[in-house]
């Protein structure tokens, strides 16, 4: 097969095609994702749990709590 000036229009016609088709395919998916799982606005507290800075315990607070745990 060579690729002469009407082959390579065909195939970038059909190429934009499909793009178009998968953007339309896409759209679709978010919608029906929509539908299916809704939005929800987080609780109070969970909104909290997300804007706080996370407390990090050091390596020697683990360990010794670890141990703390195992001899009960």
């Amino acid at each position: 097969m060579t690729l002469d000036g009407t082959t390579i229009n065909e195939v970038l016609e059909i190429l934009g095609e499909l793009r178009n088709e998968l953007k339309e395919l896409r759209l679709l998916y978010r919608e029906l994702v929509d539908r299916l799982i809704p939005v929800e606005e987080p609780e109070v507290d969970e909104r909290r749990a997300i804007e706080e800075k996370d407390e990090i315990v050091s390596e020697e607070d683990l360990l010794r709590v670890l141990r703390e745990v195992n001899r009960d």
